[in-house]
Order: C-alpha cells, then structure tokens, then sequence
C-alpha cells in the first residue's frame, strides 16, 4: 500500500518536471527571440527589466526541475527499501 503511494508520487513528480522543462525551453525561445528582434535602442527600462526576470525566472524553473529529479532519485530509494522490508517481513512469516 506505501510503496503505490510513493510509485504515484513519483510519477506525479516526473509528470511535474517534464512540465518544467518544457516551460523552460519555452522561456529560453521566447527570450532569445527578444532579444534578437528588439533593437538595442528599446532594452531600456521596464524592457529591460523584462528581459532579465525572464532570464532569472528561466534558471529557476530549470533548477526546480534538477531538483526534482532529486526527489524522484529518494522516492525510488525509498520504495526500493520499503519493498525489501515488505521481503523481509514476509520471509520472516510476518
């Protein structure tokens, strides 16, 4: 019963972060697109200010998506033991 709760945890936790790199991705088109079409002349300002948060905001969500992967990694880890306790328990006759 534990071990399905974590298994749907952990497929939930992936489905989470290919959804992150996905927006990821997509932030990283839509700033070099910006900043290839915007002419010097306009990246002042609140463009300005702009295109650096999509920048930050990019990093973010490609460091959410690293460390969901670590969270994916512990609930595989974590699984795996309950399993080998459940084994363990039944070849002890529990």
């Amino acid at each position: 019963m534990l071990t399905r709760h974590i298994a749907h945890a952990r497929k939930r936790t992936s489905k989470v972060q290919e959804d992150l790199q996905v927006a990821s991705a997509e932030l990283g088109l839509a700033h070099d697109a910006l900043e290839r079409k915007l002419p010097p002349h306009e990246k002042w300002g609140d463009v300005a200010w702009a295109l650096g948060q999509n920048a930050v905001v990019e990093q973010k969500v490609q460091q959410a998506a690293q460390e969901l992967e670590e969270v994916k990694d512990l609930l595989h880890r974590e699984e795996a033991e309950i399993e080998r306790l459940e084994q363990e328990l039944a070849r002890r006759g529990g």
